[in-house]
């Protein structure tokens, strides 16, 4: 069994690359980790635990929804492109996705009672990797490796303010989605050995839970005049059980195999972040947060796999907002941001950990009173040539739609 899965590593990263295809890498566990939705927490670093903020939405920490003031709508489209190459050739892919959807509002701000639900990426998978391939024992022949789909996430909670201005929120998560992979191989056409393929369709769906905390006010501690709002954030989410259904299809020119594999049970492990945010001179939001995800229980049946490996994440991020100056002018009420951050993946491939460095900026422009469209760019650096591994540069950008009103006014009588 290690010598099979030693040669599919092999085929995967080695020899010549051709056509399309996202990140390789997908090919292991569920995927790339999707954190962010909004082009905020996105061009802060990607996360943003202990931000609360009136005017967007986020379900990274739900504690944050405290502050919501009108009832919101965000909705947004993503642009990836991914650059991989060995020490052979590079190729280039890329694609357009929508960024998922959230609503919530406000039911009593005094306590910061707030509701929200959405549907947000959690995982993705899209790798498209072609490889001419000559052995001794089958000659000449092209392999073909191709997967999409990902896991997605309803969420539905809301935010409470507890006593000493601590807020706290829970949302309740629906795990959905399917993943698709598909291979096959191709001989030249004088060869005595029939073409094959195998495709395999997964299907995903779990219950789980979010948790999150944030704190009051700590900047009087420090007795700064200039920094407010210093607030520290927790959020925690148990691992989940999800249940997989595969179907099977393996064809040959004599025929097509189906099986089925029935259900299996997917321990998908726990999350827990940490983080800080604060104000300075009321106009820059600074950010700086941990996350952590042991991917190395992540097990199939309780069949643990030796790619994966513990994911963390941190990033830091600044934002520019004059909340001094509100006027009515359009340059005065744009937002500028910007963030970095430093990722270990959860993939470990031939003992080589993926790790990760990307840099961030972002600006939002107001369309409206609390309206606003939101951009926010990435640029990565992931993996190695080493070892026979891919090393890839990641160019994403994320176009949000954030919308407020004025609903569910409560009038004293």
């Amino acid at each position: 069994m290690k010598k099979f899965k030693n040669i599919i590593l092999f085929v995967l990263f080695a020899g010549q690359l051709f056509a399309q295809g996202g990140s390789v890498y997908t090919r292991f566990g569920i995927g790339d980790l999707r954190t962010p939705f909004s082009a905020r927490r996105f061009s802060m670093g990607e996360l943003g635990i202990a931000l609360s903020d009136r005017d967007y939405l986020s379900f990274m920490n739900p504690a944050g929804l405290n502050e919501l003031n009108l009832t919101r709508f965000e909705t947004g489209i993503a642009y990836g492109g991914v650059n991989a190459q060995n020490s052979a050739s590079s190729v280039y892919h890329s694609g357009v996705i929508l960024n998922g959807m959230q609503t919530g509002f406000p039911i009593d701000r005094e306590y910061g009672i707030s509701f929200a639900l959405g549907m947000v990426p959690y995982s993705e998978v899209n790798y498209d990797v072609e490889t001419n391939q000559s052995d001794p024992l089958v000659n000449l022949h092209t392999a073909k490796y191709s997967g999409q789909g990902g896991i997605s996430k309803f969420t539905a909670g809301g935010s409470y303010r507890l006593p000493f201005n601590f807020s706290l929120g829970v949302t309740y998560d629906y795990y959905f989605g399917r993943i698709e992979n598909h291979s096959s191989v191709t001989f030249i056409s004088d060869s005595t050995l029939s073409n094959a393929s195998f495709y395999r369709e997964t299907s995903y769906h779990g219950i789980g839970m979010t948790a999150g905390l944030i704190t009051s006010d700590l900047s009087k501690l420090f007795g700064i005049s200039d920094l407010r709002e210093f607030r520290l954030g927790l959020v925690f989410t148990p691992s989940v059980t999800m249940s997989a259904d595969s179907v099977d299809y393996l064809t040959s020119q004599v025929s097509t195999i189906t099986t089925s594999t029935g259900s299996i049970k997917i321990n998908l492990p726990y999350r827990l972040g940490f983080g800080a945010a604060f104000n300075l001179f009321n106009k820059y939001t600074i950010s700086a947060d941990y996350m952590y995800q042991p991917f190395s229980q992540y097990a199939n049946n309780n069949v643990k796999f030796g790619y994966l490996q513990d994911y963390y994440k941190m990033s830091l991020g600044v934002e520019y907002r004059d909340l001094e100056n509100r006027v009515d002018d359009f340059w005065k009420l744009v937002i500028l941001r910007g963030g970095i951050s430093y990722e270990q993946s959860q993939y470990k491939i031939n003992g080589n950990g993926i790790n990760q460095f990307s840099v961030y900026a972002g600006i939002a422009m107001p369309i409206g009173y609390q309206n606003t469209i939101d951009l926010g760019f990435q640029y990565g650096k992931r993996g190695t040539m080493d070892s026979n591994l891919l090393s890839e540069n990641i160019f994403r950008f994320n176009v949000t739609l954030s919308l407020g009103e004025l609903w569910f006014l409560r009038t004293d009588r």
